[in-house]
């Protein structure tokens, strides 16, 4: 059984998650930094399976990407115990909770029990995040626990939530920045200047 994650069932942060948040800004700092300094495209989506799955603290992140035919996803970056299993994997969008986090565009709480696409990793909990910018989605970006493990918190699932927002973002300007060359590269600064978390009172 699989659940979507509505972003206004989450509520507003509290004092409590001053940690958390401090966690997931140095996060989105180092991406930045990255992506200024010139980084390429699967070295910024190693980067950003790394802090995922530190921010979660789960064995596992992954990103699964579209392939050309538009109708599959592919597992192209594993980050953490088990990468081996799926790196590579290539699913149906249709017949996935990858695929429907993809076209739904909407953050999916489950169990990879409830998916048999993904029945090579350990039947922990899994959480599903789109990278999406607001006009397009990139993939999705996927933090797997331990077997046995509840499944993921509203806190957890929102500073995730927060930190694909911004990623999927800077995937973007890179993926610019490999196709357009210095054009992008000029516009860089300008457009990661833009990029800042949403104030606490709009969540």
């Amino acid at each position: 059984m699989s659940e979507d994650l509505a972003t206004s069932a989450w509520g507003p942060p509290g004092a409590s998650r001053d940690a958390a948040d401090e966690q997931r800004f140095a996060a989105s700092f180092e991406l930045m930094t990255a992506v200024l300094g010139g980084a390429r495209l699967p070295d910024l989506l190693n980067l950003v399976t790394a802090q995922a799955r530190a921010l979660a603290h789960v064995p596992l992140a992954f990103i699964a990407l579209p392939v050309e035919d538009g109708n599959m996803l592919r597992i192209d970056v594993a980050d953490g115990a088990d990468g081996d299993l799926v790196r590579g994997l290539t699913v149906r969008r249709g017949r996935s909770m990858l695929g429907r986090a993809f076209a739904s565009r909407r953050a999916l709480s489950a169990r990879i029990a409830a998916d048999q696409t993904l029945s090579r990793l350990p039947p922990g909990p899994i959480l599903i995040l789109p990278l999406e910018t607001g006009e397009t989605t990139r993939g999705v970006l996927a933090v797997l626990g331990r077997p046995g493990a509840q499944p993921f918190g509203p806190a957890t699932a929102r500073q995730l939530l927060l930190f694909a927002d911004m990623a999927a973002r800077l995937v973007e300007l890179a993926e610019g920045r490999r196709t357009d060359g210095a054009e992008a590269a000029a516009d860089g600064a300008h457009v990661i200047d833009g990029l800042r978390p949403p104030q606490p009172g709009l969540m």
